[in-house]
């Protein structure tokens, strides 16, 4: 007995120990956990679930510390023999990473608020925090989905969606437009004779659940509801500032650009719905009346379109621009608390950067066994290469300087080698020219007219100039 557990604890470990190899196989492990603790009794549901929350939490501890040390992270040379960076071992666990502590904490906070509500049943009854717990939830939950699918697929246009769908509002529109789109989808198939209409009211039947609940939000954001507009802003300043705290260093620039260009949109969004307000109510009352009326799409439910028309009806062009400024300030919150943390890490990656190439010019020397891992964390931090090799050539290392300070652009071999390659000559040198035998000197004067010519000084070696015009000079000294 004392064996099967010694050889169970020490399989646990090994597991905890190594990389993630599949995100699929433990969230089913950490659902069913979940599913059996919601089965059972909720305190005995927690605690049941407890040591399965630590386990998961101490792995993905052991996956932070080497996806800090950027255990998997790789250099490789490209076609011009540079090196580059190879992340997609390091971006594959990141997405693991993310995804399997999201499922675990979610289903902890669940089974521990099922838990605390049995000790304050009032909480449930009063019907007033419930609700913007939930909302929060939603909005947390949709926000680390875009973000585990940008570092699955590595993808720019999910680094977009991850940046804006920090707000109630925009998620519910992203969840609209998507349930819009798979209408049309299924309406194209029904056209080729597919029954597709069975497959959206069945496989896809948690699209109107989902709206169903972000369309409570929205109304609730509709109304001016001054907690839900709280909410927004501090939540779109939080999970931009875990977004980008927590994206790799090699995605700044990308997440810079998308928060740049969220800032811009916002601002002109805000300062045209003052001039066009009166233009623009008119056009959203008439998309809510369609959206009601079901012409949008069969993937939108009725029923919330409906109660949202209800509400934009009775809007003038005062109450939109309230809802708009509602709406933009939030985005404009979080991109200044954003682009503040893209700038400190942006400038701390730097000092780490030229800390590298510091410590060789007061070292005079490398580690070469360090060289590697060196040279990794200096691109991490987005070093230039061309500072690394100079700074290794003036160290004594024989790397030959790049494109455009080598006298012509490196071949790969040259590159990997450290070894400058002669060019081959394309013609045969010229022989030397033969050098006329000694002459005896002869004056400098021949072949000019005699009122003309050189004399030369045996004092000073050189010749000088004689004329006519001279000659009573030299007469008087």
């Amino acid at each position: 007995m004392k064996s099967v557990l010694r050889t169970s604890a020490r399989r646990l470990a090994a597991w905890v120990r190594a990389p993630f190899a599949s995100l699929y196989r433990v969230a089913a492990a950490v659902l069913a956990a979940g599913a059996v603790g919601l089965a059972l009794p909720p305190w005995v549901g927690l605690l049941l679930f407890a040591p399965v929350a630590v386990t998961v939490g101490t792995k993905v501890a052991h996956a932070v510390r080497a996806i800090a040390s950027l255990c998997y992270v790789g250099v490789a040379e490209n076609r011009e023999g540079h090196p580059t960076l190879d992340v997609r071992r390091d971006l594959l666990q990141r997405s693991r990473v993310l995804g399997t502590a999201s499922l675990a904490a979610g289903v902890a906070v669940l089974l521990a608020a099922r838990a605390a509500l049995t000790l304050f049943p009032s909480l449930a009854e009063d019907g007033v925090l419930a609700p913007y717990l939930v909302f929060t939830a939603v909005l947390l939950g949709g926000f680390l989905l875009f973000y585990t699918l940008a570092l699955r697929f590595d993808s720019s246009v999910l680094r977009g969606l991850t940046s804006i769908a920090v707000t109630l509002p925009v998620f519910f529109i992203v969840v609209a437009v998507a349930s819009i789109l798979l209408s049309w989808a299924m309406g194209v198939l029904a056209g080729f004779g597919v029954p597709a209409e069975g497959l959206l009211q069945g496989g896809f039947a948690w699209l109107y659940e989902m709206q169903r609940l972000l369309g409570a939000a929205v109304g609730y954001f509709l109304r001016q509801d001054t907690l839900i507009v709280g909410v927004s802003i501090v939540a779109a300043a939080l999970l931009l500032l875990l977004y980008t705290y927590s994206v790799p260093l090699y995605w700044l620039r990308s997440v810079s650009r998308w928060l740049k260009g969220i800032g811009v949109a916002a601002a002109a969004f805000g300062a045209a719905v003052i001039v066009f307000a009166g233009v623009w109510l008119a056009d959203v009352q008439h998309l809510a009346e369609q959206a009601a009326a079901g012409r949008l799409g069969a993937g939108l439910d009725a029923g919330v379109a409906s109660s949202q028309a209800q509400a934009v009806a009775q809007y003038r062009s005062d109450d939109l621009v309230a809802l708009i400024k509602a709406f933009v300030l939030p985005y404009t919150v979080g991109v200044f608390v954003a682009n503040g943390v893209v700038a400190w890490r942006k400038g701390r990656a730097k000092q780490v950067a030229d800390g590298i190439l510091d410590d060789f010019a007061a070292a005079g020397h490398v580690d070469e066994a360090a060289l590697p891992e060196q040279r990794k964390r200096y691109l991490y931090c987005g070093g230039s290469p061309t500072l690394w090799d100079i700074a290794l050539r003036s160290i004594g290392h024989g790397v030959p300087l790049p494109h455009p300070f080598a006298p012509r652009r490196l071949t790969l071999k040259e590159r990997l080698t450290g070894v400058l390659e002669d060019p081959p000559s394309e013609r045969a040198p010229d022989p030397p020219a033969e050098q006329p035998a000694e002459q005896p000197a002869l004056s400098a004067s021949a072949g000019l007219p005699d009122e003309v010519g050189m004399r030369i000084d045996p004092k000073t070696g050189h010749a000088e100039g004689r004329t006519k015009r001279n000659e009573p000079r030299q007469a008087l000294q």
